[in-house]
């Protein structure tokens, strides 16, 4: 692995993804991978989960999956600043999960009213059609702000 970490975060050339898309680039894998691991004393590449820190070497690389940082769920692009390589059984115990402060602080009210604003003046301008989804959240976050 390089002895500085100069272009470690630097989003892969080749490999390009879709801010929208479901799946992360199947090579985003090996470049993390590679980038992020530290070579043991016999010189072999090994990875550490950022979660559980377990050590996998690169013939376990099907272990570990790329995970959105920010839940895709939740609104969290395909993008590599928002990708991470962890294990499976981290990804599966992680799913959509947000810690709990970022959860009480999007609770409160304020961002949902941040989404309904911006999906009104999206409405507005023509950008958005009024589904009978939209139509729903908007007429909820109305009905919210006169109680």
């Amino acid at each position: 692995m390089p002895e500085n970490i100069e272009g470690v975060d630097e989003p892969p050339l080749f490999f390009t993804c879709h801010p929208l898309a479901r799946q992360f680039p199947i090579a985003w894998r090996d470049i993390r991978f590679r980038r992020s691991a530290t070579r043991t004393f016999e010189g072999d590449l090994l990875y550490h989960c950022p979660i559980c820190e377990k050590g996998f070497d690169h013939t376990n690389i099907d272990f570990l999956q790329g995970d959105h940082i920010w839940p895709y769920a939740l609104f969290g692009e395909t993008s590599w600043v928002n990708y991470q390589l962890i294990c499976g059984s981290c990804n599966s115990r992680k799913r959509d999960f947000l810690e709990a402060a970022v959860r009480n602080i999007l609770g409160e009210g304020h961002f949902r009213k941040r989404v309904c604003e911006y999906l009104r003046s999206a409405a507005d301008a023509g950008r958005l059609s009024r589904t009978e989804m939209v139509t729903l959240l908007l007429v909820r976050d109305d009905i919210g702000q006169e109680g």
